[in-house]
């Protein structure tokens, strides 16, 4: 006799709902799934596919590459197979290099190819733009100035006027791009005329600081990743997902909150109309510190005294003080001046004491979270390899007036942080204006042991026709004697004289580190370096030992240095 046994609940479930699905065709390059997929809402689905390679830098010339109809085509079709309700062609550039006529042929191309609708970056941009009511805008691109001029020309057409741009004239990497250089880069292409401000690239990480940069400037911010996604979703019947931005959720005109300082603000004697606080002008980015108890209520205390106050918090992060108080740091927009926000503030709280509450102005980058801000400096710091690189990113990251280097630790200040370096010696930090918090000595800490974590060398292994066995590294610039002896083995039988050929260390060291970066050397199985690959002023430099001729070496060297130069 057999016991019935019971069903887990889930295997008589239904199953999963069906997803209304969108198909994306994104360039070979694309690095930045994962943000797109943060616009889609659960019961939606992404089915990504990419154009194929093209060898080629970002330039006008890639994009017609990557938007030339057969490969369009095949991306099509590849993606149709889920049976997505639209397919979006997700790269700006090879959407409005060949103008609004070409943007319409595009879409044509993907009809045709079986995709139920379709869509393109450059078209979704034009719409968003319609959406929010903008016809002049400011634009930030990572393109060359020449691609930048097409996008440029591509807005004319629709009717929308270009007020300010600014290129970063990349040409390949754009990922790589941190929030910190966008939210630069936004700020200089801004202008008071403009409506709203577009970030074009789908290549280009833009998520997390969209909602800031529109609180910071009072207007709407859009991006290339979020208008595709925004139109592909509605499309299909979805709303995306976009905390805090106005094209997402449906704001039309200016989210006023905050705007940049004008660069000849309106003189205090002289009333604005429309202005947004007590002191009547436009509002300013502050960084407030305050001092206050550990205790319960304190920090509702302060927040209602900023809003007595007429300000705006945009960042907030408390740091540990001692055992009986806290440090709050804020970012608060407000319309009146340094003196005028921290006299409310004190009389918010009940304080006569001016250390208590400390104003001084602040730049938009400190918007980023603090932990991004700090992997970014990180990175710098070891990327500048010396100790000024050191130096300027542990004065970013805890504000400080002046940071030095001192071979011992300097006596304990409240208006001095010491770090000790790992290879020796101490960074001393100094700033004026407000006592160092326990919260930045650790940051301070933590940013040095960071920076000297040892990069990874790449590292390539090669097999040969013969069957030996190769590696391949970036060279250090040590390797003067095994380079020469490459040299020589290169050279042999070509002097007349017999004689050996001699260099010295320094016309070495160029070869092996340019200002191209590192010379590729291959060795052995024993360590002997047979090949040398290097770019010394824009020329190609390709030695083989004459052993390992006729085994592709050069030809591997080449693709490597080309790909190298086109990152």
């Amino acid at each position: 006799m057999h016991e019935r046994v019971e069903e887990p609940e889930a295997l008589s479930a239904p199953g999963p709902a069906p997803t209304s699905g969108v198909g994306v065709i994104v360039p070979f390059d694309f690095a930045l799934d994962r943000e797109l997929w943060r616009w889609v809402p659960e019961d939606a689905a992404l089915h990504v596919t990419r154009t194929p390679f093209v060898p080629s830098p970002v330039t006008a010339e890639m994009a017609r590459a990557i938007s030339d109809p057969e490969p369009v085509r095949r991306a099509t079709r590849d993606v149709l197979e889920p049976e997505p309700g639209v397919v979006a062609y997700a790269c700006t550039s090879g959407s409005f290099v060949d103008g609004a006529a070409g943007e319409i042929a595009l879409t044509g191309v993907i009809t045709d190819a079986g995709a139920p609708l379709a869509l393109t970056t450059a078209g979704a941009l034009v719409e968003a733009l319609k959406a929010l009511g903008a016809g002049r805008v400011a634009v930030v691109t990572p393109y060359v100035d020449d691609l930048t001029s097409l996008l440029e020309q591509f807005l004319a057409a629709h009717g929308v006027e270009t007020v300010g741009s600014v290129g970063l004239g990349l040409l390949g990497q754009i990922w790589r791009v941190s929030y910190d250089e966008v939210v630069r880069a936004v700020r200089a292409a801004d202008r008071p005329e403009a409506e709203a401000v577009f970030i074009s690239c789908t290549n280009l990480s833009t998520y997390d600081v969209i909602a800031p940069l529109e609180r910071l400037l009072g207007k709407p911010v859009i991006t290339a990743n979020q208008v595709t996604m925004w139109a592909a979703l509605r499309a299909v019947g979805h709303r995306a997902v976009g905390p805090g931005q106005s094209l997402i959720q449906g704001r039309q005109g200016a989210v006023s909150h905050l705007r940049v300082v004008p660069d000849q603000p309106t003189p205090r004697d002289e009333p604005e109309h429309g202005g947004g606080g007590p002191g009547g002008g436009p509002q300013v980015l502050h960084k407030v510190r305050v001092r206050l108890p550990d205790e319960s209520g304190a920090l509702a205390r302060l927040t209602e005294a900023v809003a007595q106050a007429d300000g705006n918090i945009l960042g907030l992060a408390v740091h540990g003080q001692d055992s009986r108080s806290v440090v709050d740091e804020m970012f608060v927009g407000s319309a009146g001046s340094a003196e005028e926000l921290a006299e409310a503030i004190r009389r918010g709280l009940g304080t006569e004491d001016p250390g208590a509450v400390l104003v001084t102005p602040a730049d938009p980058h400190d918007l980023v979270d603090a932990p991004t801000r700090a992997l970014d400096l990180a990175v710098q710091a070891v990327s500048g390899g010396d100790a000024t690189a050191l130096a300027r990113g542990l004065g970013a990251l805890v504000h400080a007036d002046a940071v030095r280097y001192q071979p011992t630790e300097p006596p304990r200040h409240p208006h001095v942080l010491a770090a000790a370096v790992p290879q020796g010696g101490w960074l001393v930090a100094m700033r004026d204006w407000a006592p160092f918090t326990v919260t930045e000595q650790a940051r301070a800490e933590a940013f040095l042991r960071a920076a000297d974590v040892e990069p990874v060398r790449p590292r390539w292994d090669i097999l040969t026709l013969s069957g030996a066995e190769l590696v391949a590294e970036h060279a250090t610039g040590d390797e003067i004697g095994p380079v020469e002896d490459l040299l020589c083995a290169c050279l042999a039988g070509l002097e007349p004289s017999g004689e050996r050929a001699t260099w010295t260390d320094r016309e070495l060291r160029a070869l092996l580190i340019t200002p191209r970066g590192p010379a590729l050397l291959v060795r052995d199985e024993a360590g002997v370096v047979v090949a040398l690959g290097a770019v010394v002023e824009d020329e190609l430099v390709l030695l083989v030992h004459p052993h390992y001729r006729g085994m592709r070496l050069a030809r591997w060297l080449r693709k490597r240095l080309t790909a190298r130069a086109l990152a």
